[in-house]
């Protein structure tokens, strides 16, 4: 699917909301999400050895979001996607095979 998660600030469902598509993938996925206020905010894909393989931080944002990441030239396995704010953390994997 294609629609979008809510990230809110202190949300404790938080790695419910967020949505990473398709996973697993072949390499290529979407991360996606909305922000219902201000904040400033990591977006982070960790190997499994916690080397960042991307990162986006994006300050006061506000709204949907929406990256395509391409990590098909990247070992196939599990990778961490992690969203950061200033007062809530979400962590979930995708695998590429």
């Amino acid at each position: 699917t294609t629609s979008s998660s809510r990230i809110t600030a202190g949300d404790t469902e938080l790695s419910h909301n967020l949505n990473i598509y398709p996973n697993p993938t072949r390499g290529i996925f979407n991360i996606s999400f909305i922000s219902d206020k201000i904040d400033n905010l990591s977006v982070t894909v960790v190997d499994a050895f916690g080397k960042k393989i991307v990162q986006e931080i994006k300050d006061e944002y506000i709204g949907e979001y929406t990256k395509k990441v391409d990590l098909s030239t990247y070992p196939k396995g599990v990778y961490m996607v992690q969203i950061r704010t200033a007062d809530s953390f979400v962590s979930k994997r995708v695998v590429i095979q």
